[in-house]
Order: C-alpha cells, then structure tokens, then sequence
C-alpha cells in the first residue's frame, strides 16, 4: 500500500476538520441569493458585497474598514460608481455605516479614515444575530 502524501497545511484535528492553510472564505447562502433585495443588485453591487463579506473574518463586523477609493481599485471602477455601489447596498439593507469616515479627515489628523461597515447579516459586539435587514427589503420600498 503505497502512502498518500498530503499538501503542506492541509492536516486535520481528531475530530477530522481542516487545521492550517487559509479556511477564511467569502459565504453566500442559498436564501440571500433568492431574497428580493438580492436579485434586485447590480452587478457591480453584487462583486462590492463580496468584497466586504471577504473583511468579515467571524468577529470583525463593525470593523470592515472600506473606503470608497479603495472599493474602486478592487472593483476596477471609477469612485462615483463606487459611491452608488455602496449607496446600492445600504438602501437593500445589506451594509450600514457604524463609523462615517470622510477624506478630509486626512487632512486634520494626518491620515484619512475609511468608513466602517457593518454586514447586517451578521452580528455586531453582543447580539446573538444579524438584522438581516435586506430579508424585509420589497421593491418599490424608500430608502
């Protein structure tokens, strides 16, 4: 019997779970997918949720720095386009601001700060759950 040879980082635990590597991943369920609020996103509204879903490390929502020029240099899009992404977003009730961050902080503090987003999917500090306020979203809804 020959011997099986594992990839470097891929060992399991006693209980056979995946230990070492890079397990982080970016997760859409099959619910979200079909919620109206979901199928009513842009394209580019869609890849910006994953980006931001892509910060969420299980204990950071609150904390998902993301700026609007740093979203279009990972989306390959202009800043405005990027703005109506977020704004997309925040309106289907899939993001909200926990801290606004504005460019011309950098000016006062020396550095600029991103606004935080929390994924309303998710909890935030001691909540057992997320909102999950895009599940309420209808079309024709206002903001």
């Amino acid at each position: 019997m020959t011997k099986r040879h594992r990839k470097p980082g891929r060992r399991v635990n006693a209980t056979g779970r995946s230990i070492g590597g890079d397990g982080h991943h970016a997760r859409l369920y099959r619910w979200e997918l079909k919620s109206p609020a979901y199928c009513s996103l842009s394209m580019g509204s869609r890849a910006l949720l994953v980006e931001l879903k892509a910060l969420y490390n299980g204990r950071n929502n609150g904390e998902l720095f993301l700026s609007v020029r740093e979203a279009a240099r990972r989306l390959g899009c202009g800043k405005n386009l990027a703005a109506r992404l977020f704004s997309e977003l925040e309106e289907r009730g899939f993001i909200r601001p926990n801290e606004v961050g504005a460019f011309n902080m950098k000016a006062a503090s020396g550095r600029g700060k991103a606004t935080s987003w929390i994924l309303t999917e998710y909890p935030v500090g001691n909540a057992a759950t997320g909102s999950k306020d895009f599940m309420r979203w209808r079309p024709g809804m206002a903001a």
